[in-house]
């Protein structure tokens, strides 16, 4: 836009007087920061990334239990071990996703998901 422009704009947008909307333009105009030195853009970057820190160490979350997985690869064990089926060296390496088995000479492994539901 052109300062002919710019100016009408302020005038209808923030119902200011001609004067005042001139003053605001020539007060955006002034306020235009100059180039900075590397110096001065390496402590101007500084400075906006003081508050925050990185973290020294990372945070160790405790998952929750999922009794309701734990519960179904039980039942699975279970099925596999006890049952007509005749698995062998039946594992349980996550006792709330997977199971590796042998079914028959053949290696097998079950891993349980819970899908997520569907965002709308």
């Amino acid at each position: 836009m052109t300062k002919e422009q710019t100016i009408r704009h302020y005038m209808a947008k923030l119902g200011l007087t001609y004067e005042r909307a001139e003053q605001l333009w020539l007060d955006e105009q002034n306020d235009n920061l100059p180039d900075l030195t590397p110096e001065q853009a390496k402590v101007e970057k500084e400075m906006r990334q003081a508050d925050r820190k990185k973290e020294t160490t990372p945070r160790k979350r405790e998952r929750k239990i999922d009794q309701d997985k734990r519960y179904l690869i039980d039942a699975m064990e279970e099925m596999l071990v006890y049952s007509d089926v005749q698995a062998e060296n039946v594992v349980v390496t996550n006792p709330e996703r997977e199971i590796i088995f042998d079914f028959k000479g053949e290696k097998y492994q079950l891993t349980l998901v819970r899908k997520r539901k569907e965002k709308k």
